[in-house]
Protein backbone atom coordinates (compact mmCIF):
# COMPACT_ATOMS: atom_id res chain seq x y z
CA UNK A 1 0.00 0.00 0.00
CA UNK A 2 1.82 3.40 -1.24
CA UNK A 3 1.31 6.71 0.80
CA UNK A 4 -1.18 7.96 -1.39
CA UNK A 5 -3.61 4.74 -0.89
CA UNK A 6 -2.87 4.72 3.03
CA UNK A 7 -4.09 9.06 3.05
CA UNK A 8 -6.91 8.18 0.82
CA UNK A 9 -8.06 5.09 3.42
CA UNK A 10 -7.15 7.49 6.39
CA UNK A 11 -9.77 10.63 5.15
CA UNK A 12 -12.27 8.46 4.19
CA UNK A 13 -11.92 6.91 7.79
CA UNK A 14 -12.13 10.17 9.18
CA UNK A 15 -15.19 11.37 7.01
CA UNK A 16 -16.82 8.36 8.37
CA UNK A 17 -16.27 9.28 11.36
CA UNK A 18 -17.08 13.32 11.34
CA UNK A 19 -20.20 12.20 9.29
CA UNK A 20 -21.29 9.54 12.00
CA UNK A 21 -21.27 11.96 14.36
CA UNK A 22 -23.04 14.34 12.38
CA UNK A 23 -25.74 12.22 12.06
CA UNK A 24 -25.72 10.88 16.05
CA UNK A 25 -25.86 14.87 16.71
CA UNK A 26 -28.99 15.25 14.27
CA UNK A 27 -30.35 12.32 15.57
CA UNK A 28 -29.80 13.56 19.58
CA UNK A 29 -30.83 17.12 18.65
CA UNK A 30 -34.42 16.04 17.16
CA UNK A 31 -35.04 13.65 20.02
CA UNK A 32 -34.25 17.08 22.44
CA UNK A 33 -36.51 18.71 19.81
CA UNK A 34 -39.13 16.46 20.15
CA UNK A 35 -39.27 15.94 24.10
CA UNK A 36 -38.89 19.89 24.40
CA UNK A 37 -42.01 20.34 22.19
CA UNK A 38 -43.85 17.53 24.15
CA UNK A 39 -42.89 19.00 27.26
CA UNK A 40 -44.22 22.62 26.27
CA UNK A 41 -47.41 21.36 24.42
CA UNK A 42 -48.40 19.25 28.12
CA UNK A 43 -47.53 22.95 29.85
CA UNK A 44 -49.78 25.04 27.43
CA UNK A 45 -52.28 22.82 28.02
CA UNK A 46 -52.13 22.91 31.33
CA UNK A 47 -51.68 26.29 31.81
CA UNK A 48 -55.01 27.08 29.40
CA UNK A 49 -57.18 24.53 31.64
CA UNK A 50 -56.31 26.15 34.69
CA UNK A 51 -56.70 29.51 33.50
CA UNK A 52 -60.44 28.26 32.36
CA UNK A 53 -61.04 27.32 36.07
CA UNK A 54 -59.09 30.65 38.39
CA UNK A 55 -58.97 33.83 37.85
CA UNK A 56 -56.89 36.48 38.21
CA UNK A 57 -58.20 39.36 39.54
CA UNK A 58 -55.24 41.49 40.68
CA UNK A 59 -53.18 40.38 37.47
CA UNK A 60 -55.77 40.93 35.47
CA UNK A 61 -56.74 44.47 36.82
CA UNK A 62 -53.24 45.81 36.27
CA UNK A 63 -53.83 45.72 32.71
CA UNK A 64 -57.67 46.87 33.05
CA UNK A 65 -58.77 43.86 31.74
CA UNK A 66 -61.81 40.88 32.79
CA UNK A 67 -60.96 37.57 33.93
CA UNK A 68 -63.26 36.23 31.19
CA UNK A 69 -61.98 38.16 28.39
CA UNK A 70 -58.46 36.29 28.97
CA UNK A 71 -60.08 32.85 29.45
CA UNK A 72 -59.21 30.97 26.28
CA UNK A 73 -62.47 28.42 26.62
CA UNK A 74 -65.82 29.51 27.14
CA UNK A 75 -67.83 28.49 30.58
CA UNK A 76 -70.21 27.78 28.15
CA UNK A 77 -68.33 24.48 26.94
CA UNK A 78 -69.27 22.92 30.21
CA UNK A 79 -68.62 18.77 30.92
CA UNK A 80 -71.65 16.72 30.85
CA UNK A 81 -74.66 16.87 33.27
CA UNK A 82 -74.48 14.82 36.66
CA UNK A 83 -77.06 13.34 38.25
CA UNK A 84 -77.03 13.97 42.33
CA UNK A 85 -79.85 11.50 43.63
CA UNK A 86 -79.96 13.17 47.16
CA UNK A 87 -82.45 15.95 45.32
CA UNK A 88 -85.36 15.28 43.53
CA UNK A 89 -87.69 17.13 41.28
CA UNK A 90 -90.90 17.48 42.82
CA UNK A 91 -93.38 17.27 39.48
CA UNK A 92 -91.38 14.56 38.35
CA UNK A 93 -89.26 12.76 40.86
CA UNK A 94 -86.46 12.99 38.66
CA UNK A 95 -82.74 13.21 40.31
CA UNK A 96 -80.64 16.72 40.30
CA UNK A 97 -79.10 16.87 36.78
CA UNK A 98 -76.24 19.68 37.64
CA UNK A 99 -72.61 19.75 36.65
CA UNK A 100 -70.14 22.93 37.64
CA UNK A 101 -66.56 24.12 36.87
CA UNK A 102 -66.31 27.29 38.96
CA UNK A 103 -68.64 28.29 41.58
CA UNK A 104 -69.87 31.33 43.25
CA UNK A 105 -71.57 31.24 46.32
CA UNK A 106 -73.03 34.35 47.25
CA UNK A 107 -73.76 35.15 51.17
CA UNK A 108 -77.11 37.47 52.08
CA UNK A 109 -74.61 39.45 54.45
CA UNK A 110 -75.17 43.46 53.63
CA UNK A 111 -71.16 43.38 53.76
CA UNK A 112 -71.69 42.34 49.72
CA UNK A 113 -72.89 45.97 49.28
CA UNK A 114 -71.17 48.14 47.52
CA UNK A 115 -68.70 45.77 46.28
CA UNK A 116 -68.91 46.15 42.79
CA UNK A 117 -68.40 42.23 41.98
CA UNK A 118 -71.28 41.44 40.42
CA UNK A 119 -69.90 40.96 36.99
CA UNK A 120 -67.17 39.00 38.33
CA UNK A 121 -69.93 36.72 39.94
CA UNK A 122 -71.77 36.38 36.87
CA UNK A 123 -68.74 34.77 34.78
CA UNK A 124 -68.74 31.60 37.63
CA UNK A 125 -69.78 28.23 35.67
CA UNK A 126 -72.45 28.09 38.65
CA UNK A 127 -74.31 30.95 40.95
CA UNK A 128 -75.27 29.89 44.46
CA UNK A 129 -77.39 31.90 46.52
CA UNK A 130 -79.62 31.23 49.71
CA UNK A 131 -83.14 31.68 50.48
CA UNK A 132 -85.16 34.69 49.58
CA UNK A 133 -81.26 36.79 49.03
CA UNK A 134 -82.04 39.48 46.86
CA UNK A 135 -80.85 40.65 42.95
CA UNK A 136 -82.67 43.18 41.56
CA UNK A 137 -81.79 46.40 42.45
CA UNK A 138 -78.02 45.12 43.48
CA UNK A 139 -76.82 43.30 40.32
CA UNK A 140 -73.60 45.95 40.80
CA UNK A 141 -73.03 44.08 44.32
CA UNK A 142 -74.01 40.54 43.87
CA UNK A 143 -75.15 39.76 40.14
CA UNK A 144 -77.90 38.95 38.36
CA UNK A 145 -77.12 35.57 37.53
CA UNK A 146 -79.19 32.53 39.58
CA UNK A 147 -78.23 29.02 39.12
CA UNK A 148 -78.92 27.14 42.43
CA UNK A 149 -80.99 28.46 45.08
CA UNK A 150 -80.72 26.49 48.59
CA UNK A 151 -83.69 27.46 50.63
CA UNK A 152 -84.66 26.42 54.14
CA UNK A 153 -88.27 24.88 54.14
CA UNK A 154 -88.75 28.05 56.81
CA UNK A 155 -88.29 30.60 53.99
CA UNK A 156 -90.40 29.06 51.48
CA UNK A 157 -93.64 31.16 52.84
CA UNK A 158 -90.73 33.81 52.25
CA UNK A 159 -90.49 33.02 47.88
CA UNK A 160 -94.28 32.19 48.07
CA UNK A 161 -95.20 35.84 48.75
CA UNK A 162 -93.41 37.04 45.49
CA UNK A 163 -94.06 34.00 43.78
CA UNK A 164 -94.19 35.23 40.12
CA UNK A 165 -90.70 36.89 40.71
CA UNK A 166 -89.12 33.62 41.73
CA UNK A 167 -90.94 30.93 39.72
CA UNK A 168 -92.12 32.21 36.46
CA UNK A 169 -89.78 35.89 35.77
CA UNK A 170 -86.60 33.38 36.83
CA UNK A 171 -87.70 30.31 36.16
CA UNK A 172 -84.35 29.30 34.86
CA UNK A 173 -83.32 28.98 38.35
CA UNK A 174 -83.20 25.84 40.30
CA UNK A 175 -84.48 25.78 43.93
CA UNK A 176 -83.22 23.01 46.16
CA UNK A 177 -85.59 22.95 49.39
CA UNK A 178 -84.19 21.13 52.23
CA UNK A 179 -85.92 21.04 56.00
CA UNK A 180 -87.32 18.09 58.22
CA UNK A 181 -88.47 14.71 57.70
CA UNK A 182 -91.85 16.31 58.88
CA UNK A 183 -92.21 18.98 57.01
CA UNK A 184 -91.09 17.55 54.18
CA UNK A 185 -92.95 14.21 53.86
CA UNK A 186 -94.93 12.85 50.92
CA UNK A 187 -97.89 11.42 52.50
CA UNK A 188 -100.00 14.76 52.31
CA UNK A 189 -98.73 15.70 56.02
CA UNK A 190 -95.83 17.17 54.96
CA UNK A 191 -96.82 21.68 54.87
CA UNK A 192 -94.08 22.45 53.16
CA UNK A 193 -93.76 19.97 51.24
CA UNK A 194 -97.46 20.35 50.32
CA UNK A 195 -97.15 24.21 49.35
CA UNK A 196 -94.25 23.20 46.79
CA UNK A 197 -96.55 20.74 45.17
CA UNK A 198 -99.11 23.75 44.89
CA UNK A 199 -96.18 25.82 44.05
CA UNK A 200 -95.48 23.78 40.65
CA UNK A 201 -98.95 23.12 39.62
CA UNK A 202 -99.42 26.93 39.29
CA UNK A 203 -95.84 27.32 37.90
CA UNK A 204 -95.02 24.47 35.40
CA UNK A 205 -92.18 25.62 34.62
CA UNK A 206 -90.72 26.02 37.72
CA UNK A 207 -87.30 23.63 38.93
CA UNK A 208 -88.16 22.64 42.48
CA UNK A 209 -86.20 19.89 43.78
CA UNK A 210 -86.14 18.86 47.85
CA UNK A 211 -83.48 16.33 49.60
CA UNK A 212 -84.06 12.79 50.12
CA UNK A 213 -84.52 11.63 53.62
CA UNK A 214 -80.95 10.11 53.30
CA UNK A 215 -79.19 13.36 52.22
CA UNK A 216 -81.01 15.27 54.93
CA UNK A 217 -79.70 12.74 57.50
CA UNK A 218 -76.54 12.68 55.95
CA UNK A 219 -76.43 16.81 56.51
CA UNK A 220 -77.40 16.33 59.74
CA UNK A 221 -74.86 14.38 60.58
CA UNK A 222 -72.06 16.68 59.19
CA UNK A 223 -74.07 19.81 61.04
CA UNK A 224 -73.70 17.98 64.43
CA UNK A 225 -70.29 16.89 63.84
CA UNK A 226 -69.02 20.06 63.03
CA UNK A 227 -70.92 22.44 65.76
CA UNK A 228 -71.93 19.89 68.48
CA UNK A 229 -75.72 20.44 68.10
CA UNK A 230 -78.19 18.54 66.77
CA UNK A 231 -80.09 20.88 64.11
Amino acid sequence: MNANTYSGITLLSALVKVFGRIVKYETERRKAIAVIGFIAAFLILIIARLTNEVSFPLILNCFGQTSVQWMPFSYTQRRPLRAHYGYLNVKTQEPLQLECDLCAIISNSGQMTEQKVGFEIDQASCIWRMNNAPTKGYEDDVGKRTTIRVVSHTSVPLLLKNADYFFKETNSTIYVIWGPFRNMRKDGNGIVYNMLKKTVDSYPGARIYVTTEKRMSYCDEIFKKETGKDR
